[in-house]
């Protein structure tokens, strides 16, 4: 039975929410059905009739604009067969590469909502995305011009892969260790090309039970040849981000203790920091710096456990380079080290909300012994603030400090708030130092919604708002055109997150208002 084109008891996988408040949504319903039964008809017609050019091509990109417009409203059992559908499309042998790279965006839409299928409703094989990876990316014709490649065919196969990995059976590690471990060979360039096919294959979100035909085969062994080779290869970076991967995927699956002291050594190595009286660096070849966003995964999922060891270890470590974020000093390795500070409070953020807030879902949830509690964050926040206010007056800017203060304050604001409203002002009281005060307001209105948030956590914030709102205006400066937009955008910031109401005649109703009574002011307001 159907009402206006809808099946009666359809469950659409994920909709977008905000069609509903389109005036014609009332509309909608009937003619996405509408418009995805002629896709389906029209695809699956294309498909048997080995149409490729233009049907398959014309009601796959028909496909890609419903998503746009209608997200994924379709049932489950079209979802998965829509994405077989891609999934076969993709892996044809001497499909031409843009046709290919077309199914791929389509295909890694079709999967960007991991929360949707499970590895029990889809199971894709790895061996036909593997084959056609060695074709593309290993090609013995392209360079001789042979052949063309589109520039972008090497990104959009490693996205796709990406997305497939999670779907691979639990049968495939064994096989893809038994292709590549023959490789393994620190003495020859081929194991740049086994631990790179690792590091994008390998699959590392699986259930528990299945740990043992996935990261237990090849844990110990790659381990192992990290902690054993020094001289910092070029693949130690695709092992790194394995690892990295590996850790994250798994919180409270894997005992990283034994290797934490040695993680943060290489961390700190990979910084390529100057060292000793002379300056001296790393040579040329051995600035192999790891990726900065694995780094920081890889530290964020250290974090939390019995004891905390890896936060001991990353108390260490910026008390060891805090010295490198003041003002005076400037070089070639601040950049690594200013998007280190400001992505680790970040990932740490994404953590917390994904074992706090976040939906339930098929996907292993973080174990409660290995959950991050209130102390670890506020350990956490201190090994970092030092760090952070050092650099909120960099001579490269305090964007990437206000940022990290931003998400420290949503972390434990009582600790990142107080230090910071200092600074704030004594700036605003001196008129000879306008940098100081441009990066005080920068980083003043990263912090605007932890400072006037109610919950509690820091009361004291929302008694600071009219003060530093008046001690602002004199930024409002025309000669000093930096400065009068920083204060324009923080006197904005402020304006927007607290309501104004004219409480004029509060004293006259309410005779014993404080200081702050921000309850009794807004039930005078409401009135």
């Amino acid at each position: 039975m159907t009402v206006d084109g809808v099946v009666e008891g359809f469950v659409p996988q994920k909709e977008i929410v905000y069609n509903g408040l389109l005036p014609y949504c009332d509309r909608l319903d009937r003619e996405a059905a509408e418009l995805l039964a002629e896709i389906k008809a029209n695809l699956s017609r294309a498909v048997l009739l080995r149409e490729l050019w233009p049907g398959v091509a014309f009601w796959s990109r028909k496909l890609f604009s419903f998503l746009k417009l209608y997200g994924r409203r379709f049932s489950k059992e079209d979802h998965i067969l829509f994405i077989n559908l891609l999934y076969e499309l993709v892996t044809l042998p001497n499909l031409e590469p843009h046709m290919m790279c077309s199914y791929a965006r389509l295909l890694i839409q079709l999967l960007k909502k991991k929360e949707l299928l499970s590895r029990d409703d889809l199971q894709l094989p790895w061996r036909p995305l593997y084959e056609l990876y060695e074709r593309l990316i290993y090609s013995k014709t392209e360079h001789l011009g042979l052949v063309w490649f589109p520039n972008s065919v090497d990104h959009i196969l490693k996205a796709l892969i990406k997305s497939c990995r999670l779907y691979f059976p639990a049968s495939s590690t064994k096989e893809m260790l038994d292709e590549w471990r023959p490789l393994l060979c620190v003495f020859d360039v081929v194991m740049q090309k086994a631990i790179s096919n690792m590091e994008l294959f390998l699959p590392t979100i699986m259930p528990p039970e299945e740990h043992s035909q996935g990261f237990q085969l090849w844990f110990d062994e790659l381990m192992n040849l990290w902690m054993s080779v020094q001289n910092q290869p070029t693949w130690e970076g695709h092992l790194v981000n394995l690892f990295a991967r590996l850790a994250n995927d798994n919180i409270g699956y894997v005992d990283w203790t034994p290797y934490i002291p040695t993680i943060f050594t290489r961390i700190l190595r990979s910084l390529n920091l100057p060292v000793g009286v002379s300056q001296m660096v790393a040579p040329r070849y051995l600035i192999n710096s790891y990726d900065i966003g694995y780094l920081v995964l890889w530290i964020t999922a250290l974090l939390g456990g019995p004891g905390n060891p890896a936060q001991k270890e990353l108390t260490c470590l910026f008390n060891s380079i805090a010295s490198f974020f003041h003002p005076s000093n400037h070089g070639r390795w601040q950049s690594r080290l200013m998007r280190l500070l400001q992505r680790l409070p970040a990932s740490v953020v994404r953590r917390v909300h994904r074992e706090r807030y976040a939906g339930s879902s098929w996907i292993t949830l973080v174990p409660e012994c290995q959950k991050l509690t209130d102390a670890d964050l506020q350990e956490f926040t201190r090994s970092l603030t030092g760090a952070a206010l050092l650099a909120m007056f960099s001579k490269t800017g305090s964007t990437d400090a206000a940022y990290a203060l931003q998400n420290l304050a949503l972390l434990t604001p009582q600790l990142v708030i107080p230090p910071v409203l200092e600074k704030t002002y004594a700036a605003m009281e001196t008129l000879t130092e306008p940098h100081t005060l441009t990066a005080t307001l920068s980083c003043m209105i990263g912090m605007a919604r932890s400072l006037v948030s109610p919950d509690n956590r820091y009361p004291e914030g929302r008694a600071h708002v009219l003060p530093l709102l008046m001690g602002s205006l004199p930024g409002v400066d025309p000669n000093d055109f930096s400065k009068c937009m920083i204060t324009f955008q923080f006197i904005t910031t402020f304006t927007t997150l607290v309501p104004l109401v004219d409480c004029s005649s509060a004293p006259f109703r309410q005779m014993d208002l404080t200081e702050v009574k921000p309850e009794q002011i807004s039930n005078i307001s409401a009135d």
